[in-house]
């Protein structure tokens, strides 16, 4: 064999021993030397739009984190996309992300019914996916968990709390709810119903009065709930959903005791209720805007990336605490990060404080970051906490 002949043939084998040799990240989706990808679908437009302010909390905080240098060198590229609330479009949103945009993982993701359409999905093609925002409980059970980390509590606990708060410290005898139809109001009328069964009488579940996201005269819904002779009602709904039963109840002269889930925490409510969301208790799962230093000022940097996000800020400072466990990850998987790294960061965490997200602990068995919630009160345009952390079992 000629002496060119062997030397090109010494690179060509050469050329194949590079090219099988695996490089760091190679084979890792969303992962470069520069750079880490995540998305996520989110509500920006449709009846339940003022969630929409999540992501763009999400937004805003990751372009804070770029212009501090990033994480390990490494800055983040966060790709928001709108599904107005539609499981078919959140579907779709997420087989963009995965299959084109190439994302490392999935962080929020708005809507039960819309978590429930793509889990398998997600799951299956082994994305990493950082607190869904829906009801928790619906991962009891669910065996392909190791790619999941959740930070968001469960409707069905949280309904059986405000049942019993309710009962025990409002002293209401006959409860009504006004739940959207779908798996995030089920999934609270089915606390309501399970703490009603363990109170043993001492307050009864009187009406049950569903909607459809597309209803928007919802004076019918408020009769049947006057009807029912409830002296509390518990609400699982859209803020504009939310808003507008409230608002119909106090035009009929009905103003029960009125319970809400955390979902309609935000102040954007005193502007769409008005005086109607006066005296409103619900619930709360981290620190309230206004209520803590290290909120307040995540809040000024978020406002000051985006200063639209002024009109909601409870929803935007959602977005950071939900993101934040993916950060501290992120941290402690270090510079050689890759999926696997990254799943055992997340497993060290135990009792870890955000600077919004409190008492975060996930491991090798449990994927369910919190289990807490504490009550609060509107009054006047601002929220007064009325206990201290509930703390409700720990199921996956």
């Amino acid at each position: 064999m000629g002496r060119l002949r062997w030397k090109g043939l010494v690179l060509a084998v050469a050329g194949l021993v590079v090219l099988s040799t695996p490089l760091i990240g190679a084979q890792e989706r969303g992962i470069t030397p520069t750079e880490v990808v995540l998305g996520s679908s989110m509500p920006l437009s449709g009846p339940a739009a003022y969630w929409g302010a999540v992501g763009k909390g999400i937004d805003a905080y990751v372009k804070y984190l770029n212009d501090q240098g990033g994480i390990h060198g490494r800055k983040l590229t966060f790709i928001l996309r709108d599904d107005s609330y539609l499981p078919p479009r959140a579907v779709a949103n997420v087989r963009e992300l995965v299959e084109r945009a190439g994302v490392f993982a999935i962080v929020g993701l708005i809507g039960t019914a819309n978590a429930f359409a793509v889990r398998d999905y997600i799951v299956q093609n082994r994305v990493i996916w950082i607190t869904p925002t829906a009801d928790s409980s619906i991962w009891a059970g669910f065996r392909q968990k190791r790619y999941l980390f959740v930070t968001y509590p469960s409707y069905v606990h949280e309904a059986t709390i405000l049942t019993r708060y309710a009962a025990e410290k409002l002293g209401v005898k006959k409860v009504a709810v006004f739940y959207q139809n779908d798996l995030y109001g089920q999934k609270g009328l089915l606390g309501v119903k399970r703490a009603v069964n363990a109170l043993k009488g001492a307050v009864k579940l009187v009406s049950a009065v569903p909607y459809e996201l597309v209803v928007t005269d919802l004076s019918s819904h408020a009769l049947k709930l006057r009807g029912s002779g409830a002296d509390a009602v518990i609400l699982y709904a859209t803020p504009r959903h939310g808003a507008l039963i409230v608002r119909e109840m106090a035009k009929i002269g009905y103003r029960p005791r009125l319970l809400a889930s955390f979902t309609l925490t935000d102040p954007i409510m005193f502007t769409l209720a008005g005086e109607a969301w006066d005296d409103v208790y619900l619930t709360a799962f981290f620190p309230l805007p206004g209520t803590d230093p290290k909120v307040d000022e995540t809040l000024q940097i978020l406002f000051k990336y985006d200063p639209t996000l002024r009109a909601n800020p409870f929803n935007s400072v959602a977005g950071v605490a939900f993101l934040e466990p993916f950060l501290e990850g992120l941290r402690r998987a270090g510079r050689d990060l890759t999926t696997e790294r990254f799943i055992s960061a997340m497993e060290t965490i135990r009792n870890w404080d955000g600077q919004v997200i409190r008492g975060v602990t996930f491991g090798p068995d449990r994927r369910q970051g919190i289990n807490r919630i504490y009550i609060v009160r509107a009054e006047k345009g601002r929220y007064t906490k009325l206990t201290d952390w509930i703390e409700y079992p720990v199921e996956f």
